[in-house]
């Protein structure tokens, strides 16, 4: 697992953006113009409760500020998000603007900006397998 990370959203309904950690932006030089593949994993209340399991791999755009991603508007009204809710991302790889991949901490366990969440005994167990 490269870097999980749980955020609140920013911005309003669909054009909701996240921020990567500023250590993970300066680490792997990310930019504007450049695309971040992650999975969207799951939704919490503001408590840390699970409000929904979504996993999905999500291809985002890094504009307008170099430490923003955002998540496609059609999956934020698909989900019916309203932004009030945090995030878990898994953060994976890169694609810079010169075409060239770049892994986001390979071979590590990276955790950063990651809030307290209320775990079922069924997803400890299907986050041990996966």
């Amino acid at each position: 697992m490269p870097e999980r990370i749980i955020k609140r959203a920013r911005n309003f309904p669909p054009n909701l953006y996240f921020h990567i950690p500023m250590k993970t932006v300066i680490n792997h030089n990310i930019e504007r113009g450049d695309v971040l593949y992650c999975i969207l994993r799951r939704i919490f209340d503001p408590e840390g409760n699970l409000m929904r399991e979504v996993n999905r791999e999500l291809e985002c755009q890094i504009r307008q500020r170099d430490n923003r991603f955002y998540v496609e508007p059609d999956l934020i009204q698909e989900l019916n998000l309203i932004g009030v809710e945090y995030y878990e991302f898994i953060l994976h790889r890169v694609k810079k603007k010169d075409g060239r991949d770049v892994e986001i901490y390979p071979n590590e366990n990276v955790e950063k900006d990651v809030i307290r969440v209320k775990e079922t005994p069924t997803l400890q167990h299907q986050n041990l397998i996966s």
